[in-house]
């Protein structure tokens, strides 16, 4: 019961649609772990008996609380029985829940970074994934809305998204600096920041560890720790997280100091140790995927051949009959002035959390849009080569293929939302407005319907 308490507390650490799986490893996972270990352990030292010694006789069974408290609180020392060297004192114990509880803030920091000022460049997209991943569109009315919302959303913000070294009129003149929000990739290298973020504070983690920890005999903890095992040193000997220690007291009776020394038992140390092993190998895995991630998004998202290549994909998938190699300089052009680098990063995000199916319709509604924008002497050329046609081009060739319908394929890949029924149906020639230059909503209304 207390333990579901705890967990419904921490509810603020749920993740959002605005990130990958690599961070959440960081801000939500690991925190939540550290969270949970600070509080057994408060639990185990505040509650229970973290410490027990072991008195000599004489001492009176009142005062053994006491000299637990005392030695808890005024930290012990380690030394071996033959050993005539100076003690070595362990302090950190009583400093575990509360080193534990800073880690896990420092693992949320940079994600609650992310989510102040990612909103800033006016692309919301919280709000994106929202309607991406709404449950509503298991309706095929409802997806098309939604797709159709997205698509004009996206276009309307991209557009007015500029490069580095453009000026516009409503730059601001003095603070030059404001003005980053407003580029092109301010998004995409944000994230990347952030990313860094991640990975540096993993790394200093395991540097703060051997700190607390007050190591001397190597520089780094879990570097050592494996360095005792491989070597045949068993974890009881290496002294990080010693169990049985000593502390030494004084108590005055009748006007005499008296001095003693106790050993003591640290049975929280059992469970610690452990604990700071499994977060140092844990480190040391996540600082590898947080690296692997990092490279991974700046070559998806940067270059401007793979932010090429991932829209030709999805127009492939929304268009068998698309050709990217016959329209480059359209593609590039939608990839380049329309999308942008953010607009890359935006799609990224759709795919990871509402499937390759959501984003292959928003590319193909934005390309349907672009080419409405841009396109129209392209596809009217095409329709004046189509008017002239005679009944012999009309006819099908040996490949089973007209002229004529050679046309409608090609308009049918400048016009990738085109419905599929419109290459099968005959030809008109009188209708002011031919089916294949339909809305945008065509493809879409007609699955609806269906």
């Amino acid at each position: 019961m207390v333990f579901a308490e705890i967990v419904g507390t921490l509810s603020f650490l749920q993740p959002q649609a605005d990130d990958d799986i690599f961070d959440r490893l960081h801000y939500y996972y690991t925190t939540t772990f550290l969270l949970l270990t600070a509080v057994l352990i408060s639990l185990k030292m505040f509650g229970g008996r973290p410490i027990e010694c072991w008195l000599p006789a004489e001492y009176k069974s009142s005062w053994e609380d006491y000299t637990e408290m005392y030695c808890w609180a005024r930290n012990t020392y380690v030394t071996a029985f033959e050993d005539d060297n100076l003690p070595e004192v362990v302090s950190y114990y009583q400093w575990v829940p509360f080193f534990l509880v800073y880690v896990a803030l420092s693992f949320y920091a940079p994600c609650l970074l992310w989510r102040l000022f990612n909103d800033k460049s006016g692309i919301r997209l919280r709000d994106i994934m929202s309607f991406a991943n709404d449950k509503a569109n298991v309706v095929p009315t409802t997806r098309t809305a939604n797709i159709r919302g997205l698509a004009a959303h996206l276009s309307s913000v991209f557009k007015h998204r500029f490069r580095l070294g453009e000026k516009h009129p409503y730059h601001h003149k003095v603070f030059r600096f404001l003005n980053i929000r407003y580029y092109e990739s301010y998004l995409t290298y944000m994230y990347l920041g952030i990313k860094c973020m991640f990975l540096m504070n993993v790394l200093l983690q395991m540097y703060l560890m051997s700190r607390f920890l007050e190591l001397d005999s190597h520089r780094y903890y879990g570097y050592g720790f494996l360095y005792d095992l491989v070597f045949g040193r068993g974890w009881k000997e290496s002294s990080n997280f010693p169990v049985v220690t000593y502390c030494d007291m004084q108590i005055r009776i009748l006007g005499h100091v008296q001095r003693h020394t106790v050993q003591c038992v640290l049975v929280i140390n059992i469970f610690t140790e452990k604990i700071f092993f499994m977060l140092w190998l844990w480190y040391t895995v996540l600082s590898f995927f947080s690296f692997g991630s990092i490279l991974y998004w700046i070559f998806s998202s940067i270059p401007f051949d793979k932010r090429r290549q991932f829209v030709a994909r999805r127009l492939e998938m929304a268009d068998v009959h698309f050709e990217r190699g016959r329209y480059k300089m359209e593609l590039d052009e939608f990839v380049r002035d329309y999308i942008k680098i953010d607009g890359i990063f935006v799609l990224h995000m759709i795919t990871i959390h509402s499937g390759v199916l959501m984003c292959t319709d928003i590319v193909d509604t934005m390309w349907d849009q672009f080419l409405t924008e841009s396109g129209h002497g392209i596809i009217a050329s095409l329709l004046e080569e189509k008017s002239h046609l005679g009944d012999d081009d009309r006819a099908p060739s040996a490949g089973g293929m007209s002229i004529e319908q050679g046309l409608r394929r090609k308009t049918s890949v400048l016009v990738p939302l085109m419905s599929r029924e419109d290459l099968n149906q005959e030809p008109s020639f009188l209708t002011p407005a031919p089916q294949f230059l339909r809305p945008t909503s065509s493809r879409m209304n007609s699955a609806a319907i269906v």
